[in-house]
């Protein structure tokens, strides 16, 4: 591990098509010189394909360690379980025991793609924080978060934990996993993102937000074409930072439905399917999935998503936003 940045990717059998671009993308990206320890949480992985994803670390020519760990007995048996969170979801609430010999881990959900090197994030001082990541919105009074889930006006806002910076020395020291938990047990009937919630909650006077572009969404870059360039602030940001996530992701996080390894028509469908191709991950018939009906929607949205695009130079160049 000495000298290695520890990413963790959770997954179970159905997702590793997105893991393997996930990972690819990660080391196509990253710096010469960079050595990463990529730890996959496994649920049910053949053999097999873990093979196949061991073949393409090694093809993408960087340096990495590739160990997959099985997910095992660690989660509870009465944590909430749904097609929508899986058991692999609850994993990044117990990475600290799980990986007794990392320190420090960037922990990514496998619906992303690398589009930077990360290497940054674990330079930076988490100021005592145990956990940094991106905010989907600020703290305000009627927020979807606030009230519901006890978390102070005082405190910055709800993270989003598809990718968290985690200090997992100090979740095995003060036992956070535990801390976790009593909060979702305690509200559970008000809870909608489960662990995520449950990080939110109990840790929300010690989350570090960290900039937009190293969780971005496709779904946000959309949107941010129709924002006034006179609003100073967006999604518990400055509009210059969401404007330079939007021009220059670092993470792109596919969030929510249409998923960008099937036919679809969303924002960033083609930088995902290039990568694909790029990983030798993408059939001779291009992506699953394709009806008339989603085609037609992909030429209908894609007239939307060059007015965007424009705005969104506009507001650069208004705000004098650069690449990061």
């Amino acid at each position: 591990m000495k000298g290695k940045r520890s990413v963790v990717f959770a997954s179970d059998a159905r997702g590793v098509l997105p893991l393997s671009v996930a990972v690819w993308s990660l080391l196509e990206n990253s710096a010469e010189g960079a050595a990463w320890q990529i730890n996959v949480i496994g649920d049910g992985i053949p053999e097999e394909a873990r093979d196949s994803i061991r073949q393409l670390a090694q093809r993408a020519g960087k340096k990495c360690s590739l160990r997959f760990l099985e997910l095992g007995d660690v989660i509870p048996g009465d944590v909430k379980v749904t097609e929508r969170f899986p058991r692999s979801t609850w994993t990044r609430l117990f990475l600290g025991r799980m990986l007794p010999d990392v320190d420090r881990a960037l922990y990514v959900d496998i619906d992303v793609m690398f589009c930077a090197d990360p290497s940054a994030l674990f330079e930076m001082d988490m100021k005592g924080a145990v956990v940094a990541g991106v905010l989907e919105d600020a703290s305000h009074q009627g927020s979807f978060f606030n009230e519901r889930l006890d978390m102070p006006l005082s405190c910055p806002g709800y993270i989003n934990a598809g990718v968290m910076l985690m200090d997992l020395a100090r979740f095995r020291e003060e036992n956070l996993d535990a801390l976790c938990l009593k909060f979702y047990e305690s509200h559970r009937e008000v809870a909608y993102a489960l662990d995520q919630d449950s990080i939110n909650g109990a840790l929300f006077d010690r989350i570090l937000p960290i900039h937009p572009r190293w969780n971005w969404s496709d779904g946000l870059t959309r949107r941010l074409g129709f924002v006034r360039s006179d609003e100073k602030t967006w999604k518990g940001y400055t509009l210059a930072d969401s404007v330079q996530a939007a021009l220059y992701p670092g993470i792109l996080h596919f969030k929510g439905q249409h998923k960008p390894w099937f036919y679809n028509y969303r924002f960033e469908a083609k930088r995902y399917e290039e990568c694909m191709a790029r990983a030798g991950l993408l059939g001779k018939n291009g992506l699953p999935g394709f009806t008339f009906s989603k085609w037609l929607k992909k030429k209908t949205h894609s007239l939307l998503y060059a007015q965007a695009r424009w705005r969104i130079r506009r507001l650069a160049e208004e705000l004098g936003v650069r690449d990061a």
